[in-house]
């Protein structure tokens, strides 16, 4: 299997709260950068298997053409192919939508499409600094179901300045009317060097106390499972197995993935890789290398080789967050040929301890997966592993 996330930097204009790799005002680059894409696809994919994921992020890829990203596929599928039940995600802006787009997106072959709603209340979008409205987020959810989309993805943070239980609340319900398949819910993370860190250090914003954004927590903990809703990942809720992110759940397994484009990560067997961050440079990078196979990207801007103490560290920590199945005790023994209790069987005694996991025996074996108390103080037991 072979998971490929391709990064789309550019922006209409960057949010309050952002610290990504995106770029506002540069759209006479996205030429160029796409034809720099496909050639990092031809020095870097060769060899790989099939795809099985591909995930465009951003940045706003919703910026991009269905031609556009239809000439991506077809360079990927012509390379290594792309499997016939493959998940093809876009991440998509509301306010960048259109439903003639809509449609062309799912003709050449996106199936799965992960909205930036934010928030259902206008209020808030205004403080986050997105450039939609509530009614255009609405507009966006019917036009891609309209579109032919069955698996969509809704994002939220929540914990924004001003924000009440109450209006957390109104924005789940609103969500549940949606019939929509996916939930992705963050916390609000103030980022050094954003507009939100300058304005809350100015006193011009207040934000939640910890207290009430852990209710805020928990109150999707409670309210979303009795409404169909599983939660599979800290911050990740699926109508079904089915439905959860095939992609990130790559993330998770701590599994190999190809990071294309500027500022992309990736994991290559036992390097965590990331590409150079400007656009300039990316293109530059990748027009002057030589037109031959590389295991890295020409791109290439950091390269940390994982030893296997590591991996197994990141296998825990990253395993941890799927709240559904944990980590197999299975498929850490094949993956790294040792004993997961026996690596780390301190660790796993202190979590035990506290109440933050437990021992669950699901189809293939045991799994240690987190308790509820475990979820929600999370970095207690991720630590263990750090």
């Amino acid at each position: 299997m072979t998971a490929v996330y391709i990064h789309f930097p550019f922006c209409v204009q960057r949010c309050q709260y952002c610290d990504f790799i995106t770029y506002a005002n540069v759209s006479h680059f996205i030429p160029t950068y796409l034809d720099a894409l496909k050639k990092e696809m031809r020095l870097v994919l060769p060899g790989a298997k099939s795809a099985d994921t591909v995930y465009f992020g951003g940045g706003t890829p919703s910026l991009l053409k269905p031609e556009q990203v239809s000439d991506l596929l077809q360079t990927m599928n012509g390379l290594i192919g792309i499997n016939s039940d493959a998940e093809i995600t876009l991440e998509a802006n509301p306010g960048t939508l259109t439903p003639e787009v809509l449609r062309g997106w799912r003709k050449i072959g996106v199936n799965r499409l992960s909205l930036g709603i934010q928030s259902f209340l206008d209020s808030d979008l205004q403080v986050l600094g997105r450039i939609h409205s509530a009614e255009q987020a609405n507009q966006s959810i019917k036009a891609a179901q309209e579109s032919g989309f069955s698996n969509i993805s809704l994002d939220f943070i929540f914990g924004l300045p001003g924000q009440t239980l109450q209006n957390w609340q109104q924005n789940l319900d609103e969500a549940l009317t949606k019939s929509i398949q996916h939930l992705s819910l963050y916390s609000l993370i103030i980022e050094p060097g954003t507009p939100f860190e300058r304005d809350v250090a100015a006193g011009q914003l207040e934000l939640p106390d910890d207290d009430l954004v852990a209710d805020m927590f928990e109150l999707a903990m409670d309210f979303l499972p009795k409404n169909g809703f599983q939660q599979y990942e800290i911050s990740s809720w699926a109508l079904g197995a089915e439905n959860e992110s095939r992609h990130n759940k790559v993330y998770w397994k701590n599994a190999d993935y190809f990071g294309l484009g500027a500022g992309a990560h990736g994991k290559v067997g036992d390097h965590r890789v990331q590409n150079v961050p400007t656009i300039p440079d990316y293109i530059s990078r990748i027009e002057q290398a030589p037109d031959e196979k590389a295991i890295f990207s020409p791109a290439l801007a950091e390269k940390t080789f994982v030893d296997e103490k590591t991996s197994m560290q990141e296998s825990m920590l990253l395993g941890l967050r799927m709240t559904r199945e944990g980590i197999s005790e299975n498929e850490f023994r094949n993956c790294h040929k040792v004993e997961m209790r026996e690596v780390f069987q301190a660790e796993i005694g202190r979590i035990l301890q506290a109440g933050l996991g437990q021992w669950q025996l699901q189809a293939d074996g045991e799994h240690l997966v987190l308790t509820h108390r475990g979820i929600m103080l999370g970095n207690q037991a991720f630590q263990e592993f750090v």
